[in-house]
């Protein structure tokens, strides 16, 4: 009697703990709002008592931790985090044989979080803009020049990067030839038919655009003028090949790119045909004006500015059960709320879909009456049925057994943001160009990486509700010990919600040619409906320099430097 009854209380309880359970965003959630109002010692303050350096979210913290120091225009601390954590993020390349244990026979944010492949990009990206914003507070030449060369170092270092994974991954332009293919295209068609929604060569992370021309821009800041040309250029044939279309930015920065790379070709000199075919075939009419009309001794803003926060990751917990009838697995999440993202998400990447799995549900409804639910994934096991009672795993999964996921809830647009420029009471409006994603590659990551998600998830619920059968069968006939075994198994389930989140949600990007003297700069930026920031700063600009204004807008403050 008392076993069938705690056996009936459970899905009660668990029911009432999962709306309990807390994220890694929940986490830092002090955090993330101290940066916001701008109170950037307390944030890291409050990051302290969050994350330890020294534990299983080490990385995280001195990604966070390089964030809010450059915030704080704190650069030479900033680099200070950023170098430990690149340097961890080497350390963990390989996970250890203890670390994926732990994970297992815990939860996997008990492992050592490793970092995903864009934001150990970032690391090289956010050191380069601080020794950036270094050189331009330096006074002395030797200062400004020394910091001007520690963007190059990670300028290069973002290269040999960037070659290592297209090395690994393939070019955009070597995709959209297998694209091309008749085989890619009958691909695609069986894929629809099987019910598959995912392209995973579509989602694929090969280069990243931003990175080449912040690398072009401490070149050219170097008056490494060829250097910059071929960084420009590949920029500029990264968003056109498929990176601008991947991540949603439009062909703005393409533009803005190829029209960098003639500038130094005109500058380095010696590419005069390869000049007249780059202005006809990739600029346009205003650009190839501009490019005339260009005078190295102008001076040059460009302007730089993250916005918003990257998102939060989020759990979705799904219900696995044991169907002897049909000799499968079923999964289904569990229905707490009426959340359109989770049950989208669960639909988009792991529910029955096309003609095989209708028919299997059509099959299943035979014993019950048809009940076929888009929201229902089911593992046919066949044969290997067998080989899973004499696991005991049949048993101990029985009618209800917790797994976790992550999962992203669909991000929300930001407004547009414009760029004022006044000089001498002539004043100009630019619209920022996207120039760059974090959300949309943290998005498209983890779609990509959702069928080991679920997978290592199946497998760590799975074993520890088998190792808890089996203690409880060993020492309790009635089953009332490996039936609690199982429940706080559950409860200790977690799925994996860590990201770097201090991260921007996009990156924006405007160049433009002002004359030597005093220039008012005003950026108007919308963030959610309602919510704008809006900064200005003041420059002094000498003949030829090339000054960088950076901008984080977050809605409730914004910092600029």
């Amino acid at each position: 009697m008392i076993k069938w009854q705690v056996r009936n209380i459970l899905p009660i309880l668990f029911l009432l703990l999962l709306q309990g359970c807390a994220t890694y965003g929940a986490g830092l959630g002090a955090v993330l709002e101290d940066v916001k109002q701008g109170n950037f010692a307390a944030s890291e303050a409050q990051l302290k008592q969050a994350l330890s350096p020294g534990g299983s979210d080490r990385l995280l913290y001195y990604l966070e931790l390089g964030v809010i120091r450059h915030l704080n225009a704190d650069y030479r601390g900033s680099n200070q985090a950023f170098e430990q954590a690149e340097r961890i993020s080497e350390q963990l390349e390989t996970t250890s044989l203890v670390n994926s244990t732990l994970a297992m026979f815990s939860n996997a944010r008990q492992a050592d979080y490793a970092g995903q492949p864009h934001e150990k990009l970032l690391i090289n990206y956010f050191k380069a803009l601080n020794y950036l914003a270094l050189a331009a507070g330096q006074e002395g030449r030797n200062e400004r020049l020394d910091a001007l060369d520690g963007a190059r170092v990670e300028a290069r270092r973002l290269i040999l990067k960037l070659n290592d994974m297209r090395d690994q991954q393939g070019s955009y332009a070597e995709q959209a030839e297998q694209d091309s293919g008749t085989l890619a295209l009958l691909n695609d068609v069986f894929s629809a038919l099987s019910g598959s929604v995912i392209n995973e060569d579509n989602l694929t992370y090969r280069d990243d655009a931003l990175a080449h021309y912040l690398t072009g821009l401490s070149f050219e800041m170097n008056r490494e003028y060829d250097d910059a040309r071929i960084s420009y250029q590949r920029a500029a044939e990264t968003y056109e090949q498929g990176y601008a279309k991947q991540y949603r930015l439009g062909n703005g920065m393409a533009q803005q790119a190829w029209l960098d790379s003639a500038r130094m070709m005109a500058l380095a000199g010696g590419y005069d045909s390869e000049l007249a075919r780059l202005k006809q075939d990739k600029l346009t009419s205003a650009q190839r004006q501009q490019l005339e009309q260009f005078d190295p001794q102008q001076a040059q803003v460009v302007v730089i500015e993250h916005k918003g926060l990257a998102p939060e990751l989020e759990e979705l917990n799904v219900n696995m059960w044991a169907d002897p009838y049909t000799r499968s697995l079923k999964l289904q999440p569990y229905l707490l709320a009426n959340d359109s993202d989770a049950w989208a998400w669960f639909y988009l990447l792991y529910s029955d879909k096309g003609v095989y799995n209708i028919l299997t549900a059509y099959l299943d409804g035979t014993q019950y009456g048809f009940s076929f639910s888009p929201f229902t994934k089911t593992i046919l096991l066949g044969p290997a049925w067998q080989q899973l009672e004499s696991l005991g795993l049949d048993k101990a999964i029985g009618s209800s057994l917790r797994v976790t996921v992550p999962y992203y809830r669909r991000i929300t647009p930001l407004g547009g943001s414009t760029l004022t420029v006044n000089t001498s009471g002539q004043e100009q409006s630019l619209v920022m160009d996207k120039a760059a994603s974090p959300a949309q590659l943290a998005l498209q990551q983890r779609l990509l990486h959702s069928s080991a998600d679920i997978q290592q998830a199946l497998a760590r619920s799975a074993l520890k509700a088998v190792s808890a059968q089996a203690v409880g069968d060993s020492v309790d006939s009635q089953g009332l010990v490996s039936f609690i075994g199982k429940m706080a198994a559950q409860l200790t389930e977690a799925a994996e919600t860590r990201s770097w989140l201090l991260l921007p949600n996009d990156i924006r990007i405007r160049r433009v040619m002002l004359p030597a003297g005093d220039n008012e700069l005003t950026l108007t930026s919308t963030l959610e409906p309602g919510v704008v920031d809006r900064h200005q700063t003041r420059m002094t600009l000498q003949a030829g320099e090339i000054a960088l204004w950076q901008v984080r807008s977050l809605g409730n403050i914004s910092t600029s430097k």
